[in-house]
């Protein structure tokens, strides 16, 4: 769920791919032991804001789908649904199969197995500020139309795009475009000019030149280098921060506002919990500490919460082309005790980040009444996270 909004993906995967000549569909074949309809899947399996996943196959194909996925306990896979004749009647078919309660859908090729969580999220962004959105990528080459072999002019290759998939919609509008479509009886070679044929804008995302449609036994030569490109290299983080305990404050941890007799000092709010988690990630992915990019005589930072600071930090992660794998951190106090609060503080955490909820764990600890902590003077907290 993305903004309190439900989101499908339809993997269209119906093709019977005789490009590749190999004997059976594309999307069944291995690459490194997994089907490329498999990562297809993953992908959207994997990803926080999906909540539904559809398969259109073909009728000769649906066991095939069954044994290949649901061996591989997909959970979020709802229905796989049989084909049409044509892609557009296979994707029609899977969208009527949507449950009522989903507000946006995603369309994505079966045969397109490399598309990255930062390609997802970003599209789903852009779908949700505009209600339609497609990947694309810049194109290369020189374009030119041709006439009889004879080339008759060259197009403008600034102004021309490579589309990809997914594509993304609001279900009622994608819906629409179908149903018009069908009435018109015009078939496109993609969602998004159904939807433009209603006068609608289509937004552009920009895609991944990695996220190829496999077609010839060449794109499976190419596969294999991508798969070695994206091989993900870990990064460790670590962060230590502390706070004074003094009074008159609210004592925040973890986003929690916590009763206690004192609260932190600082110029935010002062959680010194998430400062710890902000830097372990700033630090792991060499970008510096909290003070470069939230300095604490900037009145803009003045009492703010720090949950917002760490949905900056999120971003900031993001736009290095980094995720999170997990987070470990730990509260040194020597009171209050932390652990009913624990599991809220990871709730708040994980919202912010935009990660599951099980990539985060938290603790707490005592000095055994040594040192600063000990004498509940202050609060201390340490982290350690883990990004790819």
């Amino acid at each position: 769920m993305y903004k309190n909004n439900k989101i499908a993906v339809i993997i269209a995967a119906a093709g019977l791919g005789k490009r590749m000549d190999c004997g059976i569909p594309k999307q069944f074949i291995e690459i490194r032991g997994k089907t490329i309809l498999e990562r297809c899947v993953a992908a959207f399996e994997n990803n926080v804001y999906i909540d539904d996943i559809y398969i259109v196959t073909s009728k000769e194909y649906v066991d095939c789908c069954y044994n290949d996925l649901t061996e591989n306990r997909f959970k979020k896979i709802k229905d796989i649904v049989i084909g049409g004749t044509q892609r557009q009647d296979s994707v029609y078919n899977a969208l009527m199969a949507v449950k009522d309660d989903i507000d946006y859908v995603l369309v994505h090729d079966g045969a397109r197995p490399f598309v990255t969580e930062q390609t997802i999220n970003s599209l789903i962004d852009s779908m949700i500020e505009n209600d339609a959105a497609v990947v694309a990528v810049p194109v290369k080459d020189t374009i030119k139309a041709a006439k009889d072999d004879i080339f008759t002019h060259t197009l403008d290759r600034s102004k021309l795009y490579s589309v990809q998939t997914p594509q993304g919609f609001k279900k009622q509008l994608l819906i629409e475009a179908y149903k018009t479509a069908n009435e018109r009886k015009f078939y496109g070679t993609d969602d998004a000019v159904l939807v433009e044929n209603l006068g609608k804008n289509v937004y552009v995302v920009n895609g991944d030149y990695n996220n190829i449609k496999i077609t010839t036994k060449e794109d499976l030569i190419m596969s294999e280098g991508i798969l070695l490109s994206q091989q993900k290299m870990p990064r460790i983080g670590t962060g230590f921060d502390v706070h004074q305990l003094v009074e008159n404050r609210r004592l925040i941890l973890g986003g929690v506002d916590i009763p206690f007799e004192k609260g932190l000092l600082g110029h935010s709010d002062a959680d010194v919990l998430l400062h710890a988690v902000m830097d372990a990630l700033l630090g792991a992915a060499s970008l510096g500490d909290i003070g470069k990019h939230f300095p604490d005589n900037d009145t803009a930072y003045s009492g703010i919460s720090s949950l917002i600071l760490l949905s900056k930090v999120r971003d900031l992660i993001r736009e290095a082309n980094f995720i999170i794998s997990n987070i470990d951190a730990t509260v040194i106090a020597q009171k209050p005790k932390i652990a009913g609060y624990i599991d809220e503080m990871r709730q708040n955490i994980a919202q912010a980040l935009c990660i599951d909820v099980h990539k985060i764990n938290i603790k707490g600890t005592t000095t055994e009444k040594l040192g600063f902590c000990g004498r509940q003077e202050g609060i201390a907290a340490q982290a350690s996270v883990l990004i790819l």
